[in-house]
């Protein structure tokens, strides 16, 4: 440690025991029923030790007892285990020292609101090297301005390792009959692109800062001077936290595992959520058809609501001639937690704004009249005719031959819900057709009363 940088009084986590700087560990404090090879070695020379106690081989002090009967031997008694502690006598003292020294690299000292108890508790797993626990938590800058380790190289594994887990977790989800045969194609519910993409959901910096602040773990990391928490600090912390277990438990998968689940909440039950179109990707590729560039987006840190760090997010964009007397030039501000959340609310919101004045789409020349019986190949004709993009079909079975389906198309959804699956598709296609009038500015007030009806 460097002298002319003491400890943050402040921090959470106590100062590092290690060097002989520092506090060090009393004999009786230490917890041996946790430790690595090392200490595992060390603690067996003590218990046989007092093996020969009882014995009595050994006196109480650990002195060679001289008046133990043995077999007459030229060769002085020597211990067979611990040689490196005997001098005519166990020298205890020099083995406490290295108990001592060696649990300094291993354990932090507890203190007031100790953090390697509510990590412990957080993640559902006792750490042996609580140091290197605490080096996942630590930042680079802190680490330089403190003479410690940092997180850095523990991110390059938990990176790897994140990516591996969920993708285990995926292929588990998505294909969870598939034999191990040759002779067999290998299929999955899922394309490349999705499955690319449910994996990047759940590795994201977005994702990743969110699961830390949930979990309260972000309360933990060490910042050097002037640095404050980000989405990038959050997500470091999380996949040095995995690279650190993969370590300490010495690459047991089973245990990394359990950890990532903890961590980040692996729900695969139902990704088809994760692979719905966000707003933000819905109105840039709305935008970039129609005017042949993306909407504008500036964001900047802002700090306010009860110190809280929040981002602000304009978004300027454009909307169709129109005889509205709506300006083909708008600007909407809003805020957000972080910065994808604030860009993913300024384009809902704009969304909004061109659908509700009925700007979306010119559906004027399609010759359209929705109806709930011809619906299906209504939005067929329109996709056809270039006019919309593909309808998308999900269904679910709702039990007792009830199914239910949403429809997407643009951006647009419906819903239905019927005895059969054709029925369920009909409602929901003539609902996003329904919504698709309106998005034009085309729907009549019956038409909108037919729609909430079949939505009944």
């Amino acid at each position: 440690m460097s002298a002319n940088k003491p400890w943050p009084k402040d921090c959470p986590w106590p100062e590092p025991i290690w060097d002989g700087e520092g506090q060090t560990w009393e004999l009786d404090l230490i917890e041996m029923t946790e430790l690595d090879d090392e200490g595992e070695e060390l603690k067996s020379i003590k218990d046989y030790m007092d093996d020969l106690v009882k014995e009595g081989r050994l006196n109480k002090d650990y002195s060679l007892n001289e008046d133990y009967e043995v077999e007459e031997d030229d060769e002085p008694w020597e211990p067979e285990k611990g040689i490196d502690y005997w001098d005519n006598g166990f020298d205890i003292e020099t083995w406490q020292e290295d108990v001592s020294s060696h649990i300094n690299l291993l354990k932090i000292d507890v203190c007031e609101n100790d953090p390697v108890a509510d990590i412990r508790q957080i993640i559902n797993y006792s750490f042996l090297n609580e140091n290197l626990l605490r080096q996942a938590f630590t930042r680079r800058a802190f680490g330089e301005e403190h003479d410690t380790g940092n997180s850095e190289q523990l991110e390059f594994y938990g990176d790897m390792i994140l990516n591996t887990v969920v993708t285990r977790e995926l292929f588990r989800n998505s294909a969870p009959d598939m034999p191990f045969s040759v002779e067999t194609p290998f299929s999955s519910f899922y394309s490349e692109g999705e499955l690319s993409k449910i994996r990047a959901w759940y590795v994201s910096k977005d994702y990743l800062s969110k699961r830390a602040q949930t979990l309260g773990l972000n309360r933990f990391i060490l910042y050097g001077k002037g640095e404050e928490e980000t989405e990038s600090s959050c997500e470091d912390m999380m996949e040095a936290l995995i690279g650190a277990v993969a370590i300490d438990c010495n690459w047991n998968w089973d245990t990394i595992e359990g950890v990532v689940d903890v961590l980040i909440c692996l729900q695969m039950s139902n990704p088809d959520e994760i692979l719905k179109k966000s707003h933000y990707e819905i109105f840039n590729s709305w935008h970039q058809k129609k005017f042949g560039r993306m909407p504008e987006y500036e964001v900047f840190r802002n700090r306010r609501r009860n110190g809280t760090l929040y981002y602000d997010c304009s978004i300027r964009f454009s909307v169709p001639e129109n005889d509205k007397d709506i300006w083909t030039s708008q600007r909407i501000d809003v805020d957000g937690e972080t910065r994808s959340s604030a860009r993913e609310f300024a384009a809902k919101k704009a969304y909004n704004f061109v659908v509700g004045h009925g700007l979306w789409m010119n559906l004027k020349d399609a010759g359209i009249e929705p109806d709930l019986e011809k619906a299906i190949n209504q939005l067929q004709e329109l996709y056809q005719k270039k006019y919309v993009g593909e309808p998308k079909y999900q269904f679910e079975d709702r039990g007792n031959k009830k199914w239910s389906c949403a429809c997407n198309v643009d951006g647009i959804e419906g819903w239905g819900t019927a005895t059969g699956k054709v029925g369920a598709k009909k409602k929901a296609a003539f609902v996003a057709l329904v919504r698709l009038m309106m998005s034009a500015g085309l729907s009549t007030e019956e038409m909108e009363k037919a729609m909430w009806k079949t939505m009944e």
